[in-house]
């Protein structure tokens, strides 16, 4: 049967696809899935046109998958699946996406009839035989009709096994795209998994939970095939924690070395990961590491002890050091507090300039759903908006005026931009991670100063979820 799997696009995010649009790997892997046994489109309207377009020039589809990919993708993903139904009335459509996975909030009003949850390969491929052979489908782990969505509530939901069970994504269904996705400095890019899952537990990240604190790995053998799949140099390796096994990276490293492969690498790290095992980072800086992200999230014992971390600043600041020593870029991410006064964001301006970070980039503390910040705090919010669920927003109560806190925002992100060519980067590299050649980040900070126009009172139509 013929397949139609959606991407949205968020015309309203303040990360705009101007400053990243990295592939849609997920539906790369689902397609991967439903590989010879059903003809499968990927369309993504980040840089596919309108579907009623498409609609003007191919078959009907016999079934419509549409993304949800973040919380802040609920409204135009709805937009879609409202779209997709004018347009082929009597098509199923299926929704599915990290969102649904993680939370069954914000999603009443789709025109939808199933959803998935989980990496979804599976529950679709059952979904699309059950459809083609004319039988009404039986809910499997991870489907569910959209009538009874609270079914798949956060314990039911299935949790990946092992990551060679997954199908190859199928990055053919994107090669007319394969140069037009850039993430940052890396231009054209690609996404690839090698591990899923950690084992910490950070109260402001929900990946721990997906996966009940296990960590997955995939063979090297299948981790080589999935790079020889790839023709361009630039990766970003999407693990949660790609070194948590660093006796198993450096094999790998060495599999890659002795493979030939030459390819860019920009991979998450933690800094306690990285420091126990130092000859770890300086192999992978020999096969190809250009840049690491590092969850550096304050620099004050309080903070991070609050954010259950499991770091501490010394363990930042040594990091850094090393990485630098390897000529590998930083990325690091600082998390701003909503009750942060002007001398906290004095601070932290100053703690940039002197960790010497190559790019880094700043977030707001989110209540993501699916966190056990989310659950704490759920009650303590000051919108229930989910597109402001973006990292750039304060959803809770700020100490300073809301305009002024914002405005403190954006000149944090200016004046890191301003700087000098910092740490090892080259001085073709920007400042902060997320720029752009033309204006779209001047564009991003006339939108943070402007953030508290975004502020809306709560809304009344969440669907309660289950713990």
């Amino acid at each position: 049967m013929r397949v139609l799997l959606v991407w949205p696009r968020n015309e309203r995010a303040l990360l705009s696809d101007r400053l990243s649009c990295c592939e849609p790997l997920p539906l790369e892997y689902l397609g991967g899935a439903l590989r010879g046994d059903h003809d499968v489109t990927i369309h993504d309207l980040r840089l596919d046109p309108s579907l009623e377009t498409y609609a003007q020039t191919h078959e009907p589809p016999d079934l419509i998958g549409v993304a949800i990919p973040y919380t802040t993708s609920v409204h135009v993903s709805r937009e879609v699946s409202r779209e997709a139904r004018r347009l082929w009335p009597d098509v199923p459509i299926v929704l599915g996406g990290h969102h649904p996975t993680v939370s069954a909030e914000w999603l009443n009003g789709f025109s939808a009839d199933w959803i998935v949850a989980g990496e979804g390969g599976a529950a679709l491929s059952h979904l699309a035989s059950e459809l083609e052979a004319g039988r009404s489908p039986s809910p499997v782990s991870g489907l569910a009709p959209y009538d009874a969505r609270t079914g798949l509530e956060r314990d039911k939901r299935p949790k990946p096994a092992a990551l060679n069970d997954l199908p190859m994504p199928d990055r053919s269904l994107l090669s007319h795209h394969r140069g037009d996705y850039f993430h940052s400095v890396y231009r054209p890019v690609s996404l690839i998994r090698f591990t899923a899952g950690c084992p910490y537990t950070c109260k402001f990240c929900s990946l721990w939970r997906m996966t009940d604190r296990r960590y997955l790995v995939k063979d090297i053998d299948r981790v080589l095939a999935e790079i020889a799949d790839i023709e361009g140099r630039n990766l970003y390796v999407v693990d949660d924690e790609a070194f948590i096994q660093p006796g198993r990276m450096l094999e790998l490293a060495d599999a890659i070395d002795k493979a030939g492969f030459r390819k860019r690498f920009h991979m998450y790290v933690r800094t306690d990961t990285a420091l126990r095992r130092p000859d770890v980072i300086a192999r992978w800086a020999e096969v190809g590491l250009d840049s690491v992200l590092v969850g550096a999230e304050s620099m004050t014992d309080d903070e991070l002890s609050g954010y259950r971390k499991g770091t501490d600043p010394g363990q930042t600041r040594r990091a850094l050091d090393m990485f630098h020593a390897n000529g590998v870029k930083v990325r690091a991410n600082f998390i701003v507090q909503p009750n942060w006064l002007d001398e906290d964001f004095a601070r932290l301006s100053h703690t940039v300039e002197e960790l010497q970070v190559d790019m880094p980039s700043f977030s707001v503390l989110t209540p993501l759903p699916g966190t056990d910040l989310y659950d704490e705090s759920r009650s303590q919010l000051i919108s229930d908006d989910p597109e402001l669920f973006d990292c750039y927003h304060a959803l809770f109560p700020t100490r300073l005026p809301l305009e002024t806190f914002y405005h403190r925002l954006a000149d944090l992100l200016a004046g890191a931009s301003a700087r000098a060519t910092p740490g090892v980067t080259s001085g073709a590299d920007p400042s902060v991670f997320y720029y752009s050649d033309d204006n779209a980040f001047d564009e991003m900070l006339r939108a943070i100063r402007g953030g508290a126009d975004w502020s809306r009172p709560w809304e009344a139509e969440r669907v309660p979820s289950t713990k």
